[in-house]
């Protein structure tokens, strides 16, 4: 496995594709919104009836990945927690080993 940094990366690299995927699903919604403005009826039913699942499911994969991702950051955190409090467990039990050996 890569080391911590590297994976946090990489999940930071996928959140702004995300977000740049997130532009590109935000689209339509600008389109069909000027169009209900400009009372272009036709473009709003069009957008309705062949878009708009289009972008829901969109969203909906967009939702599942930022999850995916944040459970991964929480691994690696957790991971990171486990290695500092075994570190400290084990400097303490060495300064517990000097200090014995000391006393003899």
């Amino acid at each position: 496995m890569k080391n911590n940094n590297e994976e946090m990366f990489t999940q930071a690299c996928k959140l702004t594709n995300l977000a740049d995927h997130l532009k590109l699903v935000e689209m339509p919604l600008d389109h069909v919104a000027v169009s209900r403005d400009n009372k272009d009826n036709g473009a709003v039913d069009y957008f309705l009836n062949k878009e708009l699942d289009s972008v829901q499911n969109n969203i909906i994969n967009i939702q599942e990945q930022i999850q995916e991702i944040s459970d991964m950051l929480t691994d690696i955190y957790n991971e990171e927690d486990k290695l500092q409090k075994s570190t400290k467990n084990t400097s303490i039990f060495e300064s517990l080993e000097v200090k014995k050996d000391v006393i003899r």
